[in-house]
C-alpha cells in the first residue's frame, strides 16, 4: 500500500508534515510518498534520521496557498502537489491521499482527478465529534460552504454508507442540525431536506439543536459545510480553553491526576482524530486541520492506512448500488418534492 502525502499544505509545511510522516512511518505498515518541493522536503529529511526504507519524495513545483481560491489554483497550477498527488491516485500510483492543506484545493482536485461515486453531486468532510456515548460523524464539517437540499440528503447517504462499511452500524441514525426539533424550523434548504430524508430508507430520527450535539442521540449529524466548519473550530477552541483552565486548576496536581487529564485531552483535542475522511470520492482522500502538527498529520496518515486497508471507498460504493437510498434515489424524491411544492401552490393546499 501506497499513502501519497500533500507535502506542502498546511500553515506549519513542509516542516510539521515531514515531521508527521517521519512519525507515521515508524507504526505504520505502509509506503510514504512525500509530494512536494523536492529540495525542501530532501533538506528536511536530511536534518533528521534519514529517509525511512519505502518512502519516496516526488518533486511538485508548484503550491496553492491556503488564501487561494481551490477550483481556480487547481487548474492554472497543474504542477501543484495537491494535483500530482490526485492525478498519482487516479493513475492506482498511490492508493490514498492525505492533505493538511487548502481544503477547497483539495476537494477540487478529488472530483476532478478520482471522481465521486455515481449519481452523487458533491463529496463531504466526515469529523469525528466526540461524546459521552461515542464519537458520532458531523458532516459536512467544511468540504462545501453552500449546500441545497439535495446536497444534505446526499450527505445523509453517505455518512449511512460510512457507518455501515465502517463501523458495522446496520441502521444509523441520522440527524439534520438545526435550531429547533420541528419539521418546519430552520432555512427553506433545510426544510426540504428534512422532507427529502425522511421519504428515504435511512434510520432518520429527524433535526437535533446544538445543545444535544454533545448527548450521543445520533450516529450521523448532517448540515451545510459553513455550519459544520463553525461548529467543529468553536469545539476546537472551547475545548482548548478547557484544557487550559483545568492544567491551570489542577497545578501541583497534575502529577495525581497526570492519567486522567491526559485522557481527557486525548478526547477532545483535534490532533488526536488526525483527519476527516472526504466521503464520496471513489478512492480514500483524508484532509487534516490546516494548522496541523506532526501528531496530527501522523494520526491522518494513520486514518488514511485504515481506510485503504479495510476498502472503505469500495464497499461504500458497492453498498450504495445495492439499496434504495442511494444519491440516484434522491435525484427522484426531489424532483417529486419540486412538483407536489408546484402543486400546492396552486392548490392552496399545506406544503
Amino acid at each position: 500500500m501506497k499513502i501519497a502525502i500533500d507535502a506542502m499544505g498546511g500553515d506549519n509545511a513542509p516542516l510539521s508534515v515531514v515531521e508527521g510522516a517521519l512519525l507515521a512511518g515508524a507504526s505504520c505498515p505502509a509506503e510514504l510518498v512525500l509530494i512536494g518541493d523536492e529540495p525542501a522536503v530532501r533538506g528536511l529529511l536530511s536534518k533528521g534520521p534519514g529517509l525511512p526504507p519505502g518512502t519516496e519524495v516526488v518533486h511538485a513545483p508548484l503550491v496553492v496557498s491556503m488564501d487561494e481560491f481551490g477550483p481556480t489554483a487547481i487548474r492554472k497550477k497543474r504542477e501543484a502537489s495537491i494535483n500530482v498527488a490526485m492525478r498519482m491516485l487516479a493513475e492506482g500510483q498511490v492508493d490514498s491521499v492525505v492533505s493538511a492543506g487548502n481544503t477547497s484545493a483539495v476537494v477540487a482536485a478529488a472530483k476532478h482527478f478520482v471522481g465521486l461515486l455515481p449519481g452523487l453531486k458533491r463529496p463531504a468532510l466526515a469529523v469525528s465529534f466526540p461524546t459521552g456515548d461515542g464519537r458520532p460523524i458531523l458532516l459536512d464539517a467544511g468540504a462545501h460552504p453552500e449546500s441545497g437540499a439535495l446536497h444534505l440528503a446526499q450527505s445523509a447517504v453517505l455518512a449511512h454508507l460510512y457507518l455501515r462499511i465502517s463501523r458495522g452500524i446496520e441502521r444509523p441514525a441520522v440527524c439534520l442540525l438545526n435550531i429547533g426539533s420541528e419539521p418546519v424550523k430552520g432555512t427553506r434548504t433545510v426544510q426540504r431536506a428534512y422532507a427529502l430524508i425522511k421519504r428515504s430508507g435511512l434510520n432518520f430520527i429527524g433535526n437535533l439543536e446544538p445543545n444535544e450535539l454533545f448527548e450521543g442521540k445520533a450516529d450521523a449529524v448532517i448540515c451545510d459545510g459553513f455550519v459544520g466548519n463553525i461548529v467543529m473550530k468553536m469545539y476546537e477552541g472551547f475545548a482548548e480553553w478547557v484544557m487550559g483552565a483545568l492544567g491551570a486548576r489542577i497545578g501541583q496536581d497534575r502529577a495525581a491526576l497526570g492519567a486522567i487529564f491526559d485522557d481527557f485531552q486525548k478526547s477532545l483535542a483535534y490532533q488526536y482524530i488526525g483527519g476527516a475522511p472526504l466521503l464520496g470520492v471513489r478512492k480514500p482522500v483524508v484532509v487534516a486541520h490546516g494548522r496541523s502538527g506532526p501528531s496530527a498529520v501522523s494520526n491522518a496518515i494513520r486514518l488514511a492506512f485504515r481506510i485503504t486497508r479495510d476498502r472503505i471507498c469500495e464497499n461504500m460504493s458497492a453498498l450504495q448500488l445495492e439499496q434504495s437510498g442511494s444519491p440516484v434515489d434522491f435525484r427522484h424524491f426531489s424532483a417529486l418534492l419540486f412538483l407536489e411544492n408546484f402543486k400546492n401552490r396552486w392548490t392552496g393546499a399545506p406544503k
